[in-house]
C-alpha cells in the first residue's frame, strides 16, 4: 500500500476518523472531571551567613549555604516541623500524612529556595505553605542560635508569601484532551483500515 493510497484510504473514512476523535475527547474531557483537582502553592525563602547577606542581585550560594540547605530541605519533611504545623492549623493529619503534601525545592547553587505546599484546597495549601515557612524559620533560629549570644552562623527568611492559586497542577486538561484526541485518531484510522479490509473479504 503507497503512502498515496493509504491518505486515499482514510480520507475516504474521514467521517470514522473524525467520530472518534470527538468521542475519544469527549472522554478525556469526562475523566478530567472525575479528578478531584490539586493545588500548588510555594513560598519562596532565602538564606543568609554571616559571611554571605541576601541581596535581590546575589543569588549565589556558598559551600556553607548549600549544606544548609540540605539540611533545612530534610527539617521541612520530619516531624518537627510538621507536627507544629498540624497543630497550628488544627489540622485532621497525622505529622507523617502532612509530609506528603510538604516538599523544599532548592537548587545548591542558589541561596533561594521553595517551600511548596499541594493540597484539594487552594487555600489549605496556601496557609500550609506559609505555616511551614514560619516554623521552618523559627526552628533554624533555635537551632542556629549561637550559646554565647554571638549572630546566628545561619538564617533564612520569607522573600514572598505563597498565595491561593486558581488553577490546580492535576489532573492537566490540556494534556488529557491531547492524548484523547492522538488515541481516538489512531483507533479511527484503525477502524477505516479495518473496515477497507474486510470489505474487501465479504463476498
Amino acid at each position: 500500500m503507497s503512502k498515496q493510497s493509504f491518505g486515499d484510504i482514510v480520507r475516504a473514512g474521514w467521517r470514522i476518523v473524525a467520530v472518534s476523535v470527538v468521542v475519544f475527547v469527549a472522554a478525556a474531557f469526562g475523566v478530567s472531571l472525575l479528578v478531584t483537582p490539586v493545588y500548588e502553592s510555594r513560598a519562596q525563602m532565602f538564606v543568609s551567613t554571616q559571611s554571605q547577606t541576601f541581596r535581590q542581585d546575589t543569588y549565589k550560594a556558598d559551600l556553607f549555604s548549600q549544606q544548609r540547605l540540605v539540611a533545612y530541605a530534610e527539617l521541612v519533611k520530619g516531624n518537627l516541623i510538621t507536627s507544629r504545623v498540624v497543630d497550628e492549623l488544627a489540622l485532621d493529619l497525622s505529622p507523617a500524612e502532612l509530609a506528603q503534601k510538604v516538599t523544599m525545592s532548592y537548587s545548591v547553587e542558589s541561596v533561594v529556595f521553595d517551600i511548596v505546599a499541594t493540597d484539594t484546597s487552594p487555600e489549605l495549601a496556601r496557609d500550609i505553605a506559609n505555616t511551614t515557612a514560619i516554623e521552618l524559620s523559627a526552628v533554624v533560629a533555635e537551632l542556629e542560635a549561637p550559646e554565647d549570644g554571638e549572630i546566628p552562623s545561619a538564617a533564612i527568611g520569607i522573600r514572598n508569601q505563597p498565595e491561593a492559586s486558581s488553577t490546580p497542577i492535576r489532573p492537566n486538561t490540556a494534556q488529557y484532551l491531547t492524548i484523547g484526541a492522538v488515541v481516538g485518531l489512531l483507533v479511527g484510522v484503525a477502524l477505516v483500515l479495518a473496515q477497507r479490509r474486510f470489505g474487501r473479504n465479504r463476498p
